[in-house]
């Protein structure tokens, strides 16, 4: 837990107990190590909700909170209203504890087409208390875009560039990572970081530095930890399920993103729509009916599945509202293509899916910010005392 602040220690108990609290799996080891080391924190004792001096374990909590409500609704509000005290003090008067260090800063270069990756990549960093610039949140309009991120590489501490097809092709990430790596030379320490996100060939003046491997699905946890390694933090100690167990319980309304979402699937061909553009060649373009229109950000990704050839039959393909096109002659679609387009629609919907968990929880986070704004307005109108 070192490299923390308070406040964000208080975050995680009490979300580790919101868990608990609503039926869902939480660390004990976790809980019991956090409530030691608040429970040291001798500005805040008065603040602290009074059954955590008693409870050391998550067994004797859940014997406690039954009672406090029937409904998980009721034992999360109960919870909002215990730690209020505590989070409305650390929003006035900070706290530091012996042990944090300064939160070490990271540019992330990429590519616009990987912006999903990189905002997965960039929510790990910040769970682990690194600070995140990214040019999509930080450049405002009217900023000059050259000044902005070059004065961005410079105060940063580290330069991750993300390795990929679409990045390795782009000009103004190669432009990036000229300025960082002028700055590791002048500085003379490493600060550039590669980030392979996809199996491509790394540039010549890269392949001699450790890169963390983001290739496959199963290389993310532990390659997030390698990097976190790399900026001198140790990762959270909380098991990925918990995590994503304990961020679902601000996610609790009926009308959650993910919920509006049925997995597209291709349904059909429409030959009305089929055509051969030029009868020179034999290239149709060929109409897969789709089981409902994408949304642009559904597209988006989509094209970056198909941005680069996987085999030598390779064909063009893209979105036309409820249509998947694919340009090819007629008796590849069966022996190719219509494989291909599948596997990437179902890899599509995976990466949308999760794109829309991360919207659904970036807007709990932010109702409940709100909510906690109200509640604290509304306490200090009822201590205001109006003649």
């Amino acid at each position: 837990m070192s490299g923390r602040k308070v406040s964000q220690k208080i975050d995680l108990i009490k979300s580790i107990l919101i868990s608990k609290a609503t039926g869902r799996e939480a660390s004990d080891d976790t809980y019991k190590n956090l409530r030691e080391e608040l429970l040291t924190v001798s500005q805040i004792q008065d603040e602290l909700p009074e059954f955590l001096f008693h409870i050391d374990n998550l067994t004797d909590f859940w014997n406690f909170i039954q009672p406090q409500s029937p409904t998980y609704k009721g034992r999360r509000d109960y919870l909002h209203d215990a730690f209020e005290p505590v989070l409305s003090f650390l929003e006035s008067n900070p706290i530091h504890t012996e042990e944090e260090v300064e939160r070490p800063s990271i540019f992330l270069a990429h590519s616009s087409q990987d912006k999903f990756f990189v905002r997965r990549l960039a929510e790990e960093l910040r769970q682990n208390g690194v600070n995140i610039w990214i040019d999509e949140a930080e450049i405002k309009v009217g900023d000059s875009l050259t000044e902005k991120i070059g004065t961005a590489i410079i105060d940063t501490d580290y330069f991750g560039v993300i390795l990929s097809h679409n990045s390795v092709n782009s000009e103004w990430v190669q432009r990036e990572l000229e300025i960082a790596i002028q700055k590791e030379i002048e500085e003379g320490q490493v600060v550039v970081l590669p980030i392979l996100m996809e199996p491509v060939e790394i540039p010549p003046f890269l392949r001699d530095k450790l890169y963390a491997d983001f290739t496959t699905p199963d290389k993310f946890e532990s390659s997030v930890k390698k990097l976190l390694d790399s900026l001198g933090i140790e990762s959270i100690e909380v098991t990925r399920k918990e995590e994503k167990q304990t961020e679902a319980v601000w996610v609790s309304e009926p009308e959650d993103l993910l919920m509006g979402f049925d997995d597209i699937r291709i349904v059909g061909l429409d030959e009305s729509k089929t055509y051969n553009p030029d009868p020179s060649k034999l290239l149709y373009n060929v109409n897969l009916i789709l089981s409902s229109e994408p949304s642009s950000d559904w597209v988006e990704i989509f094209n970056a599945e198909r941005r680069f050839p996987r085999h030598t039959m390779w064909r063009r393909a893209w979105i036309e509202g409820k249509n998947i096109v694919v340009h090819c002659p007629l008796d590849e679609l069966e022996k190719y293509h219509l494989k291909d387009l599948t596997q990437d629609v179902e890899t599509t919907n995976k990466k949308y899916r999760q794109y829309l968990g991360e919207k659904a929880q970036q807007k709990a986070k932010t109702e409940l910010e709100e909510r906690k704004e109200r509640d604290s307005l509304m306490k200090l109108k009822r201590r205001l005392n109006f003649e």
